[in-house]
C-alpha cells in the first residue's frame, strides 16, 4: 500500500464533503477524485509511463495538487520546478532532470514551456496506484550549487496518516518541501485543505483563517512574522507548524503569547525531512534556551554531530542526488546536513550556523545560491571578485549582501542590481553592497564567507 491508495480511500468516503479549496475553486472529495483520474488519463494519453519523469511548474491550486498526485498514481518521477531561478537555470534544471514531459500552469508563470495544466484532463478512467514512484526536489545540496534530491515512495506518509483531521491552511508553495508535506498530510487525514495564494499575503491569510475556520496552519518564519504584525492578527484558534529557516526566539515568544502553547517547530531540509521536532508543550517561556533549540531527534532518525557538523541517517533522508550514486553506496546512508550544531545533556539540538552558503530569504524563505551570484557578478564591468553572504534581517530572516573587489572603477550599484535581477531574478537582488580592497581567505585559499558574515554580528 502507498499513500496514494489511502488518499483514494479518503476521497471515496463522504463524497460530498469539501476536500481541496484554492482561490475560487472548491472541490468536494468526489470532484477531487474524479479530477485526479482525469489528469492521470491525460498524462497516459500523452505517453507517460511508470518511471517517467514529469516536471511540474505550478502554483497553489487544487488542480496542481491533483496533478502531482496523478504523477505518483502512475508510478512517475515527480520533479518540482521552483519559481526562484532565472529562465536559463530553470531550463538547465529540467534538462538535468531527464524528464519525459513538463506541465506548466501559465497563470503561475511563463518562464518555461510545456503542456498546459488546464488542457491536460482526459477521461474518467479509474486506475490502480503504482507501487513505486519518486519525488525530486530542487535544492542547494551541501555545496550551495543547485542539485536534485530524490525521495522514494517510503517517505513520511504513515506518520502523517496517523494525525487527526483538521481544517489545514497551507501557506507555502506546494512544490516546496513544507507545502508538499502539508498537502500530503491533509489528503491522508481526510482534512479540508485550504491553499493560500502562491505569493503569500497576510491579509488573505487573516481572511481565510476566519472564513474557513482554520485549525492548523503551516508557515515559514517570515510568513508567521507578517501575520503576527498584522493589525487583525487572529487570536487562538489554530495549531502552527513552522520551519524552513531560522526562527527568532523573540518572535517565537511573541507567537506563543498570542496563540498559546500551539507552535511546533520542525527542523528538516530538502535532502532530509523531519530531522527533529520541538513540540509546543516542551517550550517554556521561563527558560530562554527552549526558545532556541530545534528540539529532539525524530525517533525514526539517527542524528549525531561530528566535529560540530550535523549528520543524519534514516527513512526520511533522500536516496541521493539525481545523476549521482545513492548515499547508501557513498556514505552508508549518512548525510551531512551542512548545518553546525550541538546537543545539550537532555538531547535537544541547537543549530549554530550553516556551513553551506545558501542564503534563505524572501517572504517564503526561498534559497539564494550564493555561488551562482558570485559567478555572475564577476562578469560585470569593473568587478574582479565577489562574495555573496547572508545578512540577518528581522523581517525576512536573511537578505543578500555582497562584498566586491573592483578594478578601481566606480561601480554603478543600481545598474548592478538591475543586472542581477534580469539574470537571476528578484530573489537574488543584493540588499547591501560593500566595496573592499580584498576578500578574506581561509588557510586553503578559499573565500572565508564565515568571516564576512561576522561583520553583521
Amino acid at each position: 500500500m502507498t499513500y496514494v491508495d489511502l488518499v483514494l480511500e479518503r476521497l471515496a468516503a463522504d463524497p460530498d464533503r469539501e476536500a481541496v479549496i484554492g482561490g475560487d475553486t472548491r472541490l468536494t472529495r468526489a470532484q477531487a477524485r474524479d479530477l485526479l483520474f482525469r489528469l492521470a488519463d491525460g498524462l497516459v494519453r500523452r505517453g507517460i509511463k511508470p518511471g517517467d519523469g514529469v516536471a511540474v511548474y505550478v502554483g497553489n491550486t487544487p488542480e496542481a495538487v491533483l496533478l502531482n498526485l496523478a504523477v505518483h498514481l502512475l508510478g512517475g518521477r515527480l520533479v518540482y520546478v521552483p519559481p526562484e531561478p532565472g529562465t536559463a537555470e530553470l531550463k538547465a534544471l529540467v534538462e538535468r532532470a531527464e524528464v519525459a514531459a513538463v506541465v506548466v500552469d501559465p497563470s503561475f508563470g511563463t518562464q518555461i514551456d510545456g503542456w498546459h495544466l488546464q488542457d491536460l484532463p482526459g477521461d474518467l478512467v479509474e486506475r490502480a496506484p503504482a507501487r513505486e514512484f519518486a519525488t525530486v526536489y530542487y535544492t542547494g545540496g551541501t555545496t550551495g550549487l543547485p542539485k536534485l534530491a530524490v525521495h522514494r515512495s517510503d517517505d513520511l506518509w504513515e506518520t502523517r496518516a496517523s494525525l487527526p483531521p483538521t481544517n489545514l491552511l497551507s501557506n507555502t508553495l506546494i512544490t516546496h518541501g513544507s507545502g508538499a508535506g502539508a498537502v500530503q498530510t491533509a489528503l491522508l487525514t481526510g482534512s479540508k485543505l485550504v491553499l493560500g495564494p502562491s505569493t503569500f499575503d497576510a491579509d488573505t491569510f487573516v481572511r481565510l483563517a476566519r472564513d474557513e475556520q482554520i485549525t492548523m496552519t503551516v508557515f515559514v518564519p517570515p510568513m508567521m512574522y507578517e501575520v503576527l504584525d498584522h493589525p487583525d492578527c487572529p487570536g487562538p484558534q489554530f495549531h502552527v507548524i513552522v520551519g524552513g529557516s531560522p526562527l527568532a526566539p523573540k518572535r517565537l515568544r511573541q507567537a506563543i503569547e498570542k496563540w498559546g502553547p500551539v507552535v511546533n517547530q520542525g527542523y528538516g531540509m530538502t535532502e532530509a525531512h523531519a530531522i527533529t521536532l520541538m513540540r509546543s508543550a516542551e517550550v517554556d517561556l521561563s527558560r530562554p534556551d527552549t526558545l532556541r533549540t530545534v528540539g529532539k531527534a525524530n525517533p525514526l532518525m539517527e542524528v549525531e554531530t561530528r566535529d560540530g557538523d550535523v549528520w543524519v541517517r534514516g527513512p526520511f533522508v533522500m536516496e541521493g542526488y539525481w545523476g549521482e550514486p545513492p548515499l547508501k553506496e557513498t556514505s552508508d546512508g549518512w548525510f551531512n546536513t551542512g548545518d553546525m550544531g550541538y546537543f545539550d545533556d537532555d538531547g535537544y539540538l541547537y543549530l549554530n550556523d550553516r556551513s553551506k552558503d545558501v542564503i534563505v530569504t524572501g517572504r517564503t524563505s526561498d534559497n539564494v545560491y550564493s555561488r551562482l551570484l558570485d559567478d555572475f557578478l564577476i562578469t560585470l564591468p569593473g568587478i574582479r571578485q565577489a562574495a555573496a553572504v547572508a545578512r540577518p534581517d528581522e523581517a525576512l530572516g536573511e537578505v543578500v549582501h555582497v562584498f566586491l573587489v573592483t578594478d578601481g572603477q566606480e561601480v554603478d550599484i543600481d545598474r548592478l542590481r538591475d543586472s542581477v535581477v534580469a539574470e537571476l531574478g528578484e530573489l537574488y537582488q543584493p540588499r547591501g553592497v560593500t566595496i573592499v580592497p580584498e576578500l578574506p581567505l581561509t588557510k586553503v585559499g578559499k573565500v572565508d564567507k564565515r568571516k564576512l558574515r561576522s561583520h553583521f554580528r
